[in-house]
């Protein structure tokens, strides 16, 4: 018996791998097209020091733009003036613990548009962003999750940071409930109410928008352009992001683990047994050199070709060593952000639990009833 199920969990895990194969089919993307529309804001949360503003990416948007900034300190109200002169839009706001989420939903007030697009200052959204608005307009969308790229691809650790944006970019196509806080669309009306049920709680906030989305049964969807952002550029910088970034999906994963098991029973499941639950036996395997040195070149060409495989649409010579880099990163940085996610819960004096609620279970418990009491009766 523990055959059977050693042989369906290993099945799993492998289908899994080649996810991304799915991204061919094209899911639920949709595509800039011709048409535009100029009915959008461009909302860039700006807190702690105006160095994280980078006008000169947005000065074609200028007159597009509404800079959600965090004025509590002498310097960045200095700074909103300085911006107001000239002719940026300023939302000026006192936080006491700022981060994105709060300044997005704590400027919606002032959108008058029909579409928002959430931009960290220091992203370029490129020349698609009307096309992209018709487009999502079109469709219907109430949320669009959007391709984010590395800019700055010139050391060795931003080129495999690259390699690793595009390959988890295809998963956006069948999943485009993966917003990234780089840049995503949403109609001004479902992202207030997106943003009413949203926790706050940082890292992790800017996929928490997806999953609200998507427990709020609204109309979610990728669209095909793409936006630069600025990778870490050393080793040390990127693990100092990768341990707030591992911290976030802990949350999402163990902290709100009964949600996303009632939402997302698969892709929850993945997670916690692939990357958490084995996190222990993937390190004790590490500590028999006999075993690693014999199984390390079945392991690495069986990983190259899943890699390879999955992602032909994004294939480069960097997947040669990309293996290793993702070995790294899953022995080291589960336990970095789990202890990084106890000591920002204990500082915040909160755990981060979703606030949208169990709307799937609340709506089958009103089918039950009516199915119950034909007649209204209760």
């Amino acid at each position: 018996m523990s055959s059977y199920l050693l042989l369906a969990f290993a099945i799993f895990l492998l289908a899994f791998d080649f996810q991304n194969l799915r991204s061919w089919s094209g899911g639920q993307t949709i595509k800039p097209g011709r048409e535009k529309s100029q009915d959008f804001t461009i909302v860039v949360p700006v807190f702690g020091h105006p160095r994280y503003f980078e006008a000169e990416r947005l000065l074609r948007y200028r007159h597009k733009v509404l800079v959600a900034m965090e004025i509590s300190s002498p310097s960045m109200a200095a700074f909103a003036d300085q911006l107001e002169a000239h002719e940026w839009t300023v939302e000026r706001l006192v936080v006491e613990d700022p981060n994105p989420a709060v300044l997005v939903a704590a400027a919606l007030p002032a959108v008058r548009t029909t579409y928002t697009f959430r931009l960290d200052a220091d992203t370029d959204i490129g020349d698609d962003a009307a096309a992209a608005v018709a487009a999502a307009d079109v469709a219907g969308a109430d949320l669009c999750s959007i391709k984010c790229a590395v800019g700055n691809r010139r050391a060795v650790v931003t080129k495999l940071q690259a390699l690793e944006y595009r390959m988890a970019m295809l998963s956006r196509h069948f999943r485009p409930w993966l917003t990234s806080g780089a840049c995503f669309l949403a109609r001004t009306d479902a992202l207030r109410q997106i943003m009413a049920r949203h926790s706050m709680w940082t890292p992790g906030e800017d996929i928490e928008t997806g999953r609200t989305a998507l427990a709020l049964r609204m109309r979610i969807r990728h669209l095909d352009m793409v936006v630069h952002t600025d990778a870490p550029e050393s080793w040390r910088a990127l693990f100092r992001q990768r341990r707030l970034w591992w911290a976030g999906t802990f949350r999402h994963w163990w902290v709100n683990v009964d949600r996303n098991l009632l939402h997302l029973p698969v892709l929850t499941s993945y997670y916690l047994i692939a990357i958490w639950v084995t996190w222990y036996v993937k390190w004790w395997t590490m500590l028999s050199p006999g075993a690693v040195i014999s199984s390390l070149p079945y392991v690495y060409g069986a990983y190259l070709f899943v890699t390879v495989a999955s992602n032909l649409q994004v294939a480069s010579p960097w997947m040669v060593v990309f293996p290793f880099y993702a070995l790294v990163q899953v022995l080291v940085m589960p336990v970095f952000g789990a202890l990084t996610y106890f000591e920002l819960a204990q500082r915040r004096r909160r755990v981060g639990r979703y606030a949208f609620g169990y709307r799937r279970r609340e709506l089958l418990r009103v089918i039950r009833r009516v199915t119950t009491y034909p007649s209204g009766r209760s």
